[in-house]
């Protein structure tokens, strides 16, 4: 094989996709456990009708099948290196694509896990359209009150009513006057409980929002980056625009390096990256190296 692509996320299908259209052979490994998963819909995805995660993938694995992708449903632990390339569950590729993605640690609230993606979301680009001018809580995680306030800022775009719930958390005078400024409410107290999307403060107050919104933390979903000794920092995996990692023949895309990106900014990440894998491999074909 030529590329071994992990994680089947939409970065990974979409990694997969371009290198298969450009005759490469390719081996997909997907462990079903998109980032995603939780949410009811993708949004803000140009030419699909807001589809739920799962038919977007069902639909990508079928379209990169179509040039010869090699599906495998497995998680891989560990890569080997040899003196060609790399070894991926007992198959040799010469150039290894990381699609791994992230996870999201939650704000540890009573509730917020389990309405995670219907009734508690985190980005207001993918989900803040479909709640537009309804009242909004933005919860906060406790310990970044910076983050909190960026997010509750960013939030009232969308909604002239939104309430900034920093769970214990107290702002600084220069923080209160910018929320003032942008129309955000704040309440510092801790926060009982998030049901179905109330919001029960430690006061007794209930907040009604048409949606609760959520900071997170974000984690590499594989360490499988620092196995093979690629540079990390702040949480990303260090790549170049063209996916290359520190490691030569090693990439990384979408969220995996990037963990800003929205899903169709992975994926055209992904797809960039892909171009380049390609004429890498194209410059070993000739002679040359990484």
């Amino acid at each position: 094989m030529d590329v071994a692509v992990i994680g089947r996320s939409l970065a990974g299908l979409q990694a997969a996709l371009t290198l298969g259209r450009a005759r490469r052979r390719v081996v997909l490994f997907d462990d079903g456990q998109p980032r995603n998963r939780a949410a009811e819909h993708v949004h803000n995805y140009l030419g699909a009708e807001d589809p739920a995660p799962g038919e977007l993938l069902v639909a990508g694995r079928r379209q990169v099948a179509a040039y010869g992708v090699e599906l495998r449903d497995a998680r891989v632990e560990d890569v080997t290196v040899d003196d060609d390339g790399f070894v991926v569950d007992g198959i040799h590729v010469r150039a290894v694509v990381l699609a791994t993605g992230l996870w999201d640690e939650l704000p540890d609230v009573p509730g917020v896990a389990e309405g995670w993606g219907r009734s508690v979301v985190a980005c207001p680009h993918c989900h803040g359209w479909e709640v537009r001018d309804q009242p909004l809580v933005q919860l906060g995680m406790r310990g970044t009150p910076d983050r909190s306030v960026a997010r509750a800022l960013l939030l009232s775009r969308w909604s002239a009513d939104v309430v900034l719930c920093t769970d214990g958390d107290e702002l600084t005078d220069a923080q209160l006057d910018r929320l003032s400024l942008a129309g955000v409410k704040v309440r510092t107290e801790r926060v009982a409980e998030v049901s179905a999307p109330r919001v029960v403060l430690e006061s007794g107050e209930v907040l009604a929002p048409g949606r609760v919104f959520v900071v997170v933390r974000q984690h590499q979903q594989s360490d499988l980056a620092e196995k093979l000794g690629c540079q990390v920092a702040d949480g990303a995996v260090v790549a170049d625009e063209g996916g290359r990692t520190t490691v030569p023949g090693v990439y990384a895309v979408g969220t995996t390096a990037a963990p800003a990106l929205l899903a169709i900014g992975a994926a055209g990440h992904a797809s960039t990256a892909a171009v380049a894998v390609h004429n890498d491999l194209l410059e070993l074909d000739l002679g040359g190296g990484w």
